[in-house]
């Protein structure tokens, strides 16, 4: 869902007036993200999710949410919310059956009667051009020729009554609206997405994703992959450092499957899954990172350099004494100095 509907009788309600404002901004936050993932209002195993994971999926902060009240509950280790808009969700739902369906059919129901040719946006039925050649049209049909008695031809109006009939205006074609393309999924991505290119910091975002897995940049990002691109880019702006796309470009390179409590690593291998399940993967990479104690590559202590040996053979102390004395008596000084 792209919009949230709130009715008067939720902030007119005794929940939301017994809450502080703390807790209303904490429901705000709760109810537009799981519109957005579209799961009726409950957060599953969100128990065990820390301040990373509620910062990056709802933007709030694991404390705020420890305690239930009037806006949200905790149901074992599920988060409930309440006043979401379900009727909503199983409207589109349905919108989006009726939209596959529709699709398999060729994007259109049969009908006995011609569709005329135009482009999807034009104002069929309101343009003068289109009633004037219906207008000459029906003048054609409602005036014939006949023969008179000396062979003359004359022009003769079977129109009855006086008035000239009205031109018929063509009914207006249907096509889906923006509220049905936009229901789904596929076709918002593809038609609305934002252009990376237009962003420096998402182009630099994608491409550092993209060093992440070496199979990831054999190949160009489809339209659908960069809109999942900009999106995980925007709800990550300002909170992933270069040391976060360091950890994941490791966590990645690991062959390591689990940490130590047998809880599997999430890796998943298609780009639009990594980039529409950014904080989870960054969650998992996180987990990876304090199992291993994993450092970045600036925070690695350096080893230390050898001492390095002096030049030229090792002579020791008694050596040198001898040859110098063999020395001296070869040139006639005697053997001590």
């Amino acid at each position: 869902m792209e919009y949230i509907n709130i009715p008067l009788y939720v902030i007119r309600s005794n929940e939301y007036i017994g809450a502080d404002p703390t807790q209303r901004a904490t429901w705000l936050s709760l109810v537009a993200w799981s519109c957005d993932q579209e799961n009726m209002g409950r957060i599953a195993g969100a128990r065990s999710w820390g301040d990373r994971r509620w910062m990056q999926s709802c933007g709030v902060m694991a404390s705020e949410v420890a305690e239930s009240c009037g806006l949200f509950r905790w149901d074992g280790d599920d988060l409930v919310i309440s006043f979401y808009p379900a009727d909503a969700q199983r409207e589109i739902e349905r919108k989006r059956e009726i939209a596959r369906a529709n699709g398999r059919k060729g994007g259109r129901k049969p009908t006995s009667e011609p569709m005329p040719e135009t482009n999807v946006g034009s104002d069929v039925g309101n343009q003068p051009w289109i009633a004037n050649e219906a207008s000459l049209e029906s003048e054609k049909k409602g005036k014939e020729k006949k023969g008179n008695i000396e062979g003359e031809t004359t022009t003769v109006d079977s129109t009855p009554g006086e008035e000239e009939p009205a031109a018929p205006v063509l009914p207006a074609q249907s096509f889906p609206n923006r509220e049905r393309l936009n229901d789904v999924r596929g076709m918002r991505c593809a038609e609305n997405h934002a252009d990376p290119g237009a962003s420096p910091g998402a182009a630099r975002f994608m491409a550092a994703c993209l060093d992440i897995n070496p199979s990831w940049s054999r190949t160009l990002p489809t339209a659908i992959e960069q809109a999942a691109a900009f999106e995980a880019y925007q709800s990550a702006q300002g909170r992933v450092a270069p040391r976060d796309m360091e950890m994941l470009k490791a966590y990645y390179a690991s062959p390591l499957a689990r940490d130590r409590h047998d809880k599997a690593f999430w890796r998943p291998d298609s780009r639009r899954k990594f980039w529409e399940c950014f904080g989870d993967v960054l969650t998992h990479a996180d987990r990876w990172a304090k199992g291993t104690r994993w450092k970045p590559a600036a925070a690695r202590k350096k080893p230390k350099p050898e001492p390095q040996q002096p030049e030229g053979p090792v002579v020791d102390t008694d050596t040198a004494a001898a040859e110098i004395r063999e020395l001296r008596e070869e040139m006639g000084l005697g053997g001590e100095p």
